[in-house]
């Protein structure tokens, strides 16, 4: 890998971490060239501006997650272990600290909700395939015969995202992971009373 490459790719790891912590708003040029231990030209080598790097940050970031859920479910012997361990993964990203600053892709949606079309976009397109996955799951468990027949696959996935976001969240907010701990909880039981057969 050539040098230039190996700067970028410093300067957008380094970002991640900073983006997802205070956010886009939050995080001057003058935060990202401190934690990077580059001048400002040395930033604009490689980005064209302040949203340029930080899409690539959040690309990173939830490229990170991806690989801890994909981690998290390899292990599984069927959908209904893939679905637990995905539970799990969220629980270490609060109590680990997995992830500096938490889940990328809940904190970009709710910075971005009004006041930065580009992430938001790109945070529903990661939303869109983090839907995906866990659909992809619950069509599994179904032909598999360990799930309901019945089930809308994308209003379960919908649900247990929502759940385990607002967990996080909570979580986040008091500084105290009973609230992730509260909701996989419920989902769990959800799980066997509403989705396994």
């Amino acid at each position: 890998m050539r040098k230039g490459e190996i700067t970028k790719e410093h300067i957008i790891r380094e970002s991640a971490g900073l983006f997802n912590t205070k956010g886009y708003s939050g995080a001057s040029l003058a935060d990202i060239m401190d934690r990077c231990g580059l001048r400002k030209g040395g930033i604009y080598n490689h980005f064209e501006n302040k949203d340029e790097l930080a899409l690539a940050a959040f690309d990173y970031s939830f490229l990170q997650i991806l690989e801890l859920l994909s981690g998290g479910a390899a292990n599984a012997a069927n959908a209904k272990e893939k679905l637990f361990a995905i539970c799990h993964v969220y629980v270490d990203l609060i109590e680990r600290d997995t992830l500096e600053g938490g889940c990328p892709l809940l904190n970009t949606a709710v910075e971005s909700d009004d006041g930065h079309p580009l992430l938001k976009e790109r945070a529903q397109q990661a939303m869109t395939v983090l839907i995906g996955k866990l659909t992809a799951i619950l069509v599994e468990g179904i032909d598999q015969k360990e799930f309901k027949e019945d089930l809308s696959p994308e209003e379960v996935s919908t649900y247990i995202i929502a759940v385990i976001e607002g967990g996080v969240m909570l979580s986040k907010l008091y500084d105290d992971s009973k609230y992730i701990r509260h909701c996989v909880k419920n989902l769990t039981q959800y799980i066997h009373d509403r989705v396994l057969i």
